[in-house]
Formats: C-alpha cells, sequence, structure tokens
C-alpha cells in the first residue's frame, strides 16, 4: 500500500513547481494538465470500480507523470523530445533516482513504488512492452488514456507554436507525409519516427484515439469535444483538406465502433474493463483500412 494524502501531494507540487517560471506560458501548460490527467485518472478508474487505494495510486501517477517537463523546459527550452530528452525517463529517474518522491509520498511499499516508476516511464511509449503484469498494464493505461485525452484538450486551448515551436503557417501549408497517413487510416496510433512536418505532429495527437483502452475515455473524448475542433482544422492545402476528411470519418467511424462493441460485448458484472491487453491488440491489427 501508498499512503497518499492528496492534500499534501497537491501542496509538494504547487511548491516544486514554484521554482520555474510560473508566468511562461509552457510552465503553466504543464502545471494545468498535470491537474487535468490526475482528474482524468479519478474519472477511469471510478468508472473501473476500482478499490480506494488504487484509484489513489492511479491519481498520484497522474500528479507526477509530467514532474520531468519543468526541467526539461529550463534546460532544452522545448517540450520536443526528438530535440531534447525523453520526458517521461526524466520525470521517473527525478522522482526515483534523485529521490523527490519523497516530498510527495512518506510511506509506501517496495512492489507499489516499483508499479510506480514503471507507470511514469512508460507513460509516452509507442507501445507498451509484452511483458508487463495485469496490474501493471492495468495502471499504464489508465494513465496512458488520461494524458492522452488532456493533451488533445492542450491542443485547443494553447497555441500550436507553444506547443510544437512551430509558426502557424506551418500548420496550414504543411503536407501529411505518408507513413503517418497510412497509420491513421489503418487506425494505429503514429509513429513519431515518421512525423516530418507540423501538421504530422497534430495528427500524430489525433491519432492518440486509436490508442485508447478505457471505455470512459471514449466517453470523455466524446462529451469534450476537443477531438472534433481539431479535426476542422482548416489547412491552406489542398491535398491535405482532401486527406483530413478521410481522418475525420476514420476517426469518428472507430470511436463509434468502440462505444458500441463496448457497450454490447464488453460490459461485466466487475465493471467496465472492456478489453484485455491481448483483446485490444488483436482489435486494432483486425481493423480494416478505411477508405
Amino acid at each position: 500500500m501508498v499512503n497518499i494524502d492528496r492534500m499534501h501531494v497537491k501542496e509538494a507540487f504547487k511548491a516544486y513547481v514554484s521554482d520555474y517560471d510560473l508566468s511562461d506560458v509552457k510552465v503553466k501548460l504543464k502545471v494545468d494538465h498535470t491537474y487535468r490527467v490526475a482528474a482524468m485518472c479519478d474519472a477511469i478508474t471510478e468508472d473501473l470500480g476500482l478499490s480506494a487505494a488504487d484509484r489513489d495510486l492511479a491519481w498520484l501517477s497522474g500528479m507526477l507523470h509530467d514532474i520531468g517537463r519543468f526541467e526539461q523546459l529550463r534546460q532544452y527550452h522545448t517540450f520536443q523530445d526528438r530535440l531534447s530528452c525523453n520526458h517521461a525517463m526524466l520525470s521517473a529517474d527525478i522522482l526515483f533516482h534523485d529521490g523527490k518522491l519523497r516530498l510527495f509520498v512518506r510511506d509506501a511499499e517496495e512492489d507499489e513504488l516499483a508499479l510506480l516508476e514503471k507507470t511514469i516511464r512508460l507513460h509516452n511509449v509507442y507501445r507498451l512492452p509484452e511483458e508487463l503484469s495485469a496490474r501493471e498494464y492495468r495502471f499504464a493505461t489508465i494513465l496512458r488514456d488520461a494524458d492522452k485525452i488532456d493533451i488533445l484538450r492542450v491542443n485547443c486551448e494553447t497555441p500550436r507554436s507553444e506547443i510544437y515551436d512551430l509558426p502557424e503557417e506551418a500548420f496550414r501549408t504543411a503536407s501529411i507525409s505518408d507513413q503517418v497517413y497510412d497509420d491513421v487510416m489503418y487506425a494505429r496510433n503514429v509513429d513519431r519516427a515518421y512525423a516530418r512536418t507540423a501538421i504530422d505532429f497534430m495528427i500524430g495527437h489525433m491519432a492518440f484515439v486509436f490508442g485508447l483502452v478505457y471505455t470512459e475515455s471514449f466517453r470523455q473524448v466524446r462529451a469534450q469535444g476537443y477531438l472534433d475542433e481539431m479535426l476542422r482544422f482548416q489547412s491552406d492545402h489542398p491535398d491535405t483538406r482532401e486527406k483530413l476528411k478521410h481522418i475525420r470519418q476514420a476517426i469518428e467511424q472507430f470511436i463509434e465502433r468502440r462505444l458500441l462493441n463496448d457497450r454490447q460485448e464488453y460490459d461485466t458484472p466487475i465493471g467496465k474493463v472492456c478489453m484485455s491487453r491481448e483483446e485490444h491488440e488483436a482489435y486494432l491489427e483486425k481493423q480494416e483500412r478505411y477508405s
């Protein structure tokens, strides 16, 4: 068990970020993002019917998952991992190697600390490793879902130039790379290694929906409307405009299918844990190509 005092965690987080420039748009972005991801972890775990202790642990992962972002920004002046460092690894190192976790949690069992560390380290990977236990997979996917959902909000509430360090014109005039387009049309998360243009990065965030696991995550995406707003982006590039129409259709159809399938097939007496890891990955693999 981890003894989590939510009020203490919030006060410790507030004190930690006070060492950074809170007037900086990027710093404020990550402070606000942190609170919302933690709240989204709460919403998902409540829908799953998890124990109070597990809900607290998932909430804590949301509060701490991006703690390295502030130092990343201070050292590299960017949130782009490809131009700086892996922010998930930096977050885990700060907490578990540098001892900063004790600012937030005073009493915890080693097994739960190991689970928390793994959850944070894996929150930004393209694909989760196969060897995760069922419990590790549960907490990793709760945090990953919550993080992805709020990144959609960030894309709508924060100027793109601040998120991607690119001018707005770069998004309006950019073409979509073939590999990025193929990933979306095959209902896959976009492999960031193939993202080349400004619009590629934005579409990569839209495609987060293909990696969501839990029913509540899809409900939140639908209710919040930020993904819909992103899909209405108006490009000045003719080919991009045409491809965005197909992308919008593919994503909308995918959400409809997941919500319908979850209601019909995956609601169970133990809650709404809709798919196991194997079922979820098999589901993604068998999606036919949209056209």
